[in-house]
């Protein structure tokens, strides 16, 4: 057992264990955030065998940076005992998960096609597990899978030479008694059990085995010996997996037996074409269920059987001609679409003040598309920014990595719009669908309606009755309204503060036109938090604003996504925490490509110090949005709470590239330098800074004060010149004042600052940490403990 504390963490209760390792949770002291702790057993801390596995797991794990992946954080020793920290997972493993029942068709397909790609990453990486079975398979509890335990692993074939790729028989798991012995023996390849040089195959024969048990709930090697498991392994092809389970469909069936070839030369080769097979089997069995939206819903795709009359129909047609046959039934090339983005439209309206057509009708088309099942929707931010660059579709596709593109053209004809809309194949500029559209100016909302419904019949999006009923309904009658909406969504993504005063106005006229706008009421509320979080006089009152507008819109639609969203950010801000998270979690529940949320819920997640989930939720956004410069920044900030500033100055200067003038790139990089040590390189950040917003002078003095009096000059011209609680009180603590730093620290927990979400990571109040109204204060504000 574990003392109460080990090196920097708080071991805090017992999770688990095994004849390899016992894991605790406990709370790293340092970064404040919680991990899984991994121990020797006690009998085996002196078991030179047993060390070696120990260290190689850590060893090869760290070698691995995969989503799918366990994440070790840490290999040590404390006190001659060693330990491994690892990321902490809520969830069960696939054992317990099949529990001796098949999985359904969606789970078996999600789950083995992401564990494939982690060991298609682990296996570019020369690392092959070589103990891959369902107790070592996790299925955390938002549905994502990862690979655990790679005691058993080698990093290359060089290094398995002469290795008989046994695992030792000292574990109790290898034992010949029944229910043990099946834990590990049976998952194992054929050159495995004969003890040949074993390569990344292995690993795919082995979740060849596990894919069987989760379509049947049965191993496929069962025995209650080691002797039996291993002579059914070498000689025994196991039962077809549908006569198990009839509703297994006959491309998963041969899938399995490819998996499971004895010949490791017949077998799959790499895991990448083990999971395209997989993608797709589900891709087909996708747009097979979902043909037609207007006829009635075919049967869950494994369970659908062929007719007799059906296949009578094969035969007759194979009789009268085969050769034709086989022409007819051939299929047509790969254009299914997982993956879009839909470029601002472009043409000319010749109309100056009709112009934000172009840019808000793609922008609304974004939208609805993305309320979609199934269909992965870059944002409009991520595509406007790519377009900027070059709007060939290829290398748009090539840089967002999607599978098709969504362009249109305007024109205007005095009171009428005719738009051309075309989808187009990312991977070759191929058209997938065309359509010309043409409708009244003020019918404009229809349009965009036309084409959102269009392009999802052309998918073959699959859709429920609620669904299709949400596609069908417009967001208003009242073009003024629709009109005045996009120009409030143009202004409020330019975030200045003048930008989104006139964001607010243009929301409320909508309001004014259509009193049952969600979407209006919606983009309101978030103008209204947007200019809250910027700093804006009566953060109290703005808040409450934008909760009124955001419960406002829900009461219209209570399935509007962007007033759940909004009520997410809103609650963060005022350090409603435990509120903020279920509403982030049921927004990507319903959309989980929702960009804004993940950036969202990452900034609450790292000012709570959970930086390991708040840098996930933020690539995820990154997922959606690859050039999204905030997910980008976001990600540096991070890297800087946790110490690491040479990450958080990559990830600057990352989202610099995308957008030269980005202010909080530029905040960021001045944060990163002065972590480093590096005052000047941070001092010509934030005059640089001051230069984009057209303060040469203030920039010039910021310089100049550095060069006569260094840093604490700067820190002393900042308190001459800001009013905000915040900056005060951080400037005060870099000075080492702090009762004056407590003191304005206390004005802003008054007016409810919102930037008081930072005082746990920001580095400026580190000097406060040990003081008792330091603890106080987080106390109060609501930080969980």
């Amino acid at each position: 057992m574990p003392r109460d504390s080990i090196s920097h963490y708080r071991v805090l209760r017992k999770l688990g264990g095994g004849g390899m390792g016992v894991v605790y949770e406990a709370e790293d002291s340092k970064l404040g955030r919680r991990v899984a702790l991994k121990f020797l057993p006690p009998d085996l801390e002196k078991d030179r065998e047993a060390l070696e596995r120990f260290q190689r797991e850590a060893r090869s794990a760290s070698a691995l940076n995969h989503p799918n992946i366990c994440t070790i954080y840490e290999v040590d020793e404390s006190d001659g005992q060693p330990f491994i920290a690892m990321e902490l997972l809520e969830g069960e493993t696939l054992r317990e998960r099949i529990g001796r029942k098949p999985l359904d068709s969606e789970t078996l397909l999600e789950l083995s096609i992401q564990t494939l790609s982690a060991l298609e990453a682990a296996h570019a990486k020369g690392v092959v597990h070589r103990d891959i079975k369902p107790a070592n398979l996790f299925v955390t509890n938002l549905g994502q899978a990862k690979i655990l335990d790679f005691g058993l692993a080698k990093r290359d074939a060089a290094s398995m030479a002469g290795d008989s790729g046994v695992p030792t028989l000292k574990e109790k798991e290898h034992l010949t008694s029944p229910g043990a012995a099946v834990g590990t023996v049976a998952y194992m390849s054929p050159e495995q059990v004969a003890g040949k040089e074993l390569d990344g195959r292995t690993d795919l024969f082995s979740f060849g085995a596990v894919l069987y048990e989760m379509a049947t709930g049965r191993p496929a090697f069962p025995g209650n010996t080691s002797g039996v498991i291993f002579h059914s392994i070498l000689e025994k092809n196991p039962p077809p997996a549908s006569r198990l389970n009839p509703d297994v469909p006959p491309r998963l069936e041969e899938i399995i037996a490819k998996a499971l070839e004895k010949d490791r030369d017949v077998r799959y080769q790499h895991a990448a074409d083990f999971r395209a097979d997989l993608k797709r089997l589900r891709r087909d069995s996708s747009s097979t269920s979902g043909a037609r939206l207007d006829t009635p819903p075919a049967a869950p795709w494994w369970k659908r059987k062929t007719t007799m009359a059906g296949a009578a129909a094969l035969v007759v047609l194979a009789a009268v001609g085969g050769l034709l046959a086989a022409r007819l039934l051939k299929p047509a090339p790969d254009q299914t679409v997982h993956s879009i983005a839909v470029l601002p439209f472009t043409g000319s309206t010749g109309n100056p003040d009709a112009e934000f057509f172009q840019d808000g009708i793609s922008v609304g088309v974004t939208d609805a598309l993305s309320e979609l099942p199934g269909l992965k929707v870059m944002s409009s931010s991520a595509a406007q920014r790519s377009a900027r660059k070059n709007s060939d579709p290829e290398k748009v596709g090539s840089d967002l990595k999607v599978d098709a593109v969504l362009t249109g053209r305007i024109e205007q004809r005095g009171d009428t719009i005719a738009v051309s809309a075309e989808l187009v194949n990312a991977a070759d500029s191929s058209q997938i669908w065309g359509q010309q559209y043409t409708e009244k100016l003020a019918d404009a909302a229809a349009l965009q309606q036309e084409i959102v419904r269009d392009v999802s019949e052309k998918l073959r999006v699959k859709l429920n009755v609620a669904e299709k009923d949400r596609l069908d309904r417009r967001p208003t009658e009242n073009p003024e309204a629709y009109r005045f909406y996009i120009l409030g969504r143009q202004k409020w993504i330019e975030l200045s503060s003048e930008n989104l005063q006139k964001a607010i106005y243009y929301f409320q006229q909508a309001i004014e036109k259509d009193p049952r706008y969600a979407a209006a009421y919606a983009g309101l509320s978030e103008a209204y938090e947007t200019t809250a979080v910027l700093g804006g006089t009566g953060a109290n009152d703005l808040l409450a604003n934008a909760r009124t507008a955001a419960n406002q819109a829900l009461a219209i639609d209570r399935e509007s996504l962007d007033g759940q969203m909004a009520l997410a950010d809103i609650d963060r801000d005022q350090w409603k925490f435990a509120e903020a998270e279920s509403e982030y979690k049921r927004v990507l529940e319903q959309n989980p490509n929702f960009t804004d949320a993940h950036v969202g819920y990452g900034i609450m997640l790292s000012s709570l110090g959970r930086f390991s989930e708040a840098i996930d939720q933020e690539q995820r956004a990154l997922n959606s949005d690859p050039l999204n410069t905030l997910a980008i920044v976001y990600i540096g900030q991070i890297y800087a709470y946790q110490g690491d500033y040479d990450k958080c100055v990559a990830q600057a200067q990352r989202a610099l590239d995308v957008d030269p003038t980005y202010l909080a790139a530029n905040i960021t990089l001045s944060n990163c330098y002065m972590g480093k040590g590096m005052t000047k390189e941070s001092m010509d950040a934030i005059a640089h800074l001051i230069d984009l917003n057209g303060g040469p002078q203030a920039a010039a003095a910021i310089r100049q004060s550095y060069a006569t009096g260094g840093m604490k000059a700067v820190l002393r011209m900042q308190l001459a010149n800001v009013s905000d609680p915040y900056r005060l009180a951080s400037a005060y603590a870099q000075l080492g004042d702090k009762d004056n730093a407590f003191l304005w620290l206390n004005k802003a927990y008054e007016v409810r600052e919102v930037t008081l979400i930072n005082l746990k990571v920001d580095w400026a109040f580190a000097p406060l940490h040990s003081d008792p109204r330091y603890a106080d204060l987080v106390r109060r504000i609501g930080f969980p403990q």
